[in-house]
């Protein structure tokens, strides 16, 4: 089906998506633009999941995950028809033999990654223990979250296998690093990381190669692709999208020039099922799935270029030809979060947790939050503003914090006392000062990725 097709199967199969055109007053679709966007608020959230599906029928679904969604009310719980994931065993095989030779080199996989209900790390488990299965030295764990645990495996068992291929978030990279500090072997080149939940620098890419004994500029180290829960997969890296990465991180005025930011967005091969515009700056989408979507605000910053205007950069005529004719670039969020460890972390529900607090509080209607690292290990600072202090503050609101991060979102909650442990100190930090220090001139909280 082509885009309008589409559009009108949808409108006349799902009984959400009519409800919505409905409640947009919206009768005919003349121009494409003129479509209302849904997004995860007004679509998905808004309607019960059975009338998200075409004919409200069950009758294909095979399997129910959720999303990695910041609150427990705000994760969407997701339907998946086989058909939504037919490829994906082939495309990971193909993937896996081109970028590490896993036909050739015997390979440990570790997939460590939030498991439960939650799509991502569930289905790359499920797909990868597949894999292993029908490729000779290839061996699949999935200790999950427990990076101890994980770098158990990968010293108990490393010098048996000539490669480690580990699946992680980019975040929990350094925590690794640090578990294995002292295993030289399993720090000469040995290890890759395809990874999954986060934007990263390639400034990142090139200090984890140097980290893990691998040449800075090897593009394979750290790889990634681009979708979520409710997209599916939108996009992945190639080794010519990666090479044009680091062309732009090495000349940052030409990353400026197209992009308005000297730091380059992260490229990748679209995903030709879907359909992918750019509007206001946020990447909006339309893919036929068992939740079909329909110009679905992702809320990520983003949008689809033409290698043409790499032209006049200076890059080499051998990478200009091996670059498809549209690149998909996505920087990352555009709403107010924070990327913690795979997990976002709404900022504006935290204001709402704070102003909730009983009077013993003494909250003093401001607070900030950012990421800070500390040998090579994240944390997230909270500096919350309290109207007078006292001794017992700084802990109470520690206890807070954290209780109110896991209760609002099931991967924290599968995370956080784990990747702690592995960091040996709590990776959420809490100072708390009188708001006389505070000089007003700041908004209600800062976001410091």
């Amino acid at each position: 089906m082509d885009k309008f097709e589409l559009f009108n199967n949808v409108r006349n199969t799902v009984k959400g998506y009519e409800s919505f055109l409905s409640k947009h007053h919206f009768n005919e679709a003349k121009r494409w633009e003129d479509i209302p966007l849904t997004d995860k608020k007004n679509y998905l959230l808004s309607y019960p999941v059975g009338d998200l599906i075409r004919e409200g029928s069950f009758k294909k679904c095979f399997l129910i995950g959720a999303s990695s969604g910041f609150s427990k009310s705000g994760s969407v719980l997701w339907l998946k028809e086989s058909e939504d994931e037919e490829e994906y065993l082939g495309k990971v095989r193909e993937l896996f033999i081109d970028n590490y030779s896993i036909d050739k080199k015997s390979t440990l996989i570790l997939v460590s990654l939030a498991l439960g209900t939650w799509i991502g790390g569930m289905q790359l488990a499920c797909t990868l223990r597949n894999l292993a299965a029908k490729t000779d030295g290839v061996v699949t764990a999935t200790p999950g979250i427990d990076l101890k645990e994980s770098a158990f495996i990968a010293k108990e068992f490393g010098s048996m296998f000539e490669q480690i291929v580990w699946i992680t978030n980019p975040s929990s990279i350094s925590i690794i690093y640090a578990l294995l500090r002292e295993e030289k072997e399993l720090l000469n080149g040995k290890i890759f990381f395809p990874v999954v939940g986060e934007y990263f620098t390639e400034n990142f890419r090139e200090k984890t190669a140097r980290m893990f004994g691998h040449k800075h500029d090897n593009v394979y180290v750290v790889k990634t692709g681009y979708g979520s829960a409710d997209t599916g997969d939108l996009g992945i890296e190639s080794r010519e999208t990666i090479l044009l990465r680091k062309f732009l991180n090495n000349h940052p005025q030409w990353s400026k020039k197209l992009f308005n930011d000297e730091n380059p967005p992260m490229f990748f091969i679209k995903n030709d099922h879907a359909y992918m515009e750019s509007l206001n700056g946020s990447l909006v989408v339309t893919k036929d799935q068992f939740v079909p979507l329909i110009r679905y605000n992702t809320k990520d910053t983003g949008g689809i270029i033409h290698k043409e205007i790499l032209k006049d950069t200076g890059i080499s005529r051998e990478l200009f030809d091996k670059l498809p004719d549209e690149l998909l670039y996505v920087f990352g969020r555009v709403s107010n979060s924070i990327v913690f460890y795979g997990t976002n972390l709404n900022t504006y529900a935290s204001g709402d947790f704070f102003d909730s607090l009983d009077e013993s509080y003494q909250y003093g209607g401001l607070y900030e939050v950012e990421k800070v690292e500390k040998n090579d290990v994240e944390f997230l600072k909270f500096t919350i503003y309290v109207l007078e202090e006292h001794e017992s503050l700084s802990e109470k609101y520690q206890k807070a914090v954290v209780g109110f991060l896991k209760e609002s979102s099931n991967e924290f909650t599968a995370k956080y006392d784990k990747l702690s442990a592995a960091a040996g100190e709590e990776l959420v930090k809490v100072t708390v000062v009188p708001i006389s220090q505070k000089k007003l001139a700041q908004k209600h909280h800062t976001i410091k990725n």
